[in-house]
């Protein structure tokens, strides 16, 4: 048996960042922690909750997230408790006298790839963030998320198939990203780098139009960005690690 009760405000605002385009979660309760991973084509990220009353810790399985958002959304009350006696047996969500049972599954399409990338980024935190498997990660730099978070409503701005140039110059302290054509339409963010570590030289790297909708998973304040020469990217905040694949592993 797993439970938690959660505060249905901040656990609503937690569980609508991961609502595009994915269908279901693996919640991870443990200690006052709650712990998500989720593994794509093109990325990977993981998003921690905190403070939150784990009264029996375990696995959560949602199989549809959205009637989730939906339960929390329409309720009223402060709190929800949320149990499942294992990952196969049906969800239960109770906020006063209103309960929603779900029927659940023990195959979460959105962590099947999580196992994987997770035991690449051990690895490669353990190396300072300089080795990505046999990649070489030679910036490292803070940046403030707001931009690159709204980011992702601008890409309508330019064509579909645009090709994303990230960049980032330690010795200018700035990074910066650009897309689209001339043609068409180009669009442009410049943001300023602290506390860099890397060559005084332009880095890159070159992602397809998943960039955008990925960074919109960040939260607003800063971030530590990891990158090397046509590398994928990966970005460090205290709740939430986001590592995303560049357009030479298509």
């Amino acid at each position: 048996m797993t439970k938690v009760i959660v505060d249905t405000k901040n656990f609503l605002n937690f569980l609508t960042g991961f609502s595009k385009g994915v269908p279901d979660l693996r919640i991870d309760c443990a200690g006052s922690r709650i712990t998500i991973e989720v593994a794509y084509a093109w990325y990977y990220l993981r998003k921690q909750y905190i403070p939150v009353s784990i009264e029996e810790e375990g696995a959560l399985h949602i199989a549809d997230l959205d009637k989730v958002i939906k339960f929390f959304k329409a309720t009223k009350n402060a709190q929800v408790t949320m149990r499942q006696a294992s990952p196969k047996k049906p969800l239960h969500l109770v906020a006063g006298g209103n309960k929603l049972q779900l029927p659940s599954t023990d195959d979460i399409e959105s962590g099947i790839k999580a196992v994987v990338i997770r035991k690449l980024l051990k690895n490669c935190e353990q190396s300072g963030w300089s080795k990505l498997g046999e990649l070489s990660l030679s910036t490292h730099s803070t940046i403030a998320t707001k931009d690159l978070v709204s980011l992702s409503a601008m890409k309508t701005l330019i064509a579909k198939d645009s090709q994303f140039k990230l960049r980032i110059h330690c010795g200018e302290n700035e990074m910066g990203i650009v897309a689209g054509k001339a043609s068409s339409g180009r669009l442009f963010t410049s943001l300023t780098a602290t506390d860099t570590d890397g060559p005084p030289t332009t880095v890159e790297s070159y992602f397809g139009e998943w960039l955008p909708s990925c960074l919109q998973f960040l939260d607003e304040g800063n971030a530590r960005m990891h990158l090397g020469i046509e590398t994928p990217v990966i970005f460090e905040q205290d709740n939430t690690l986001l590592f995303i694949l560049d357009e030479s592993d298509d």
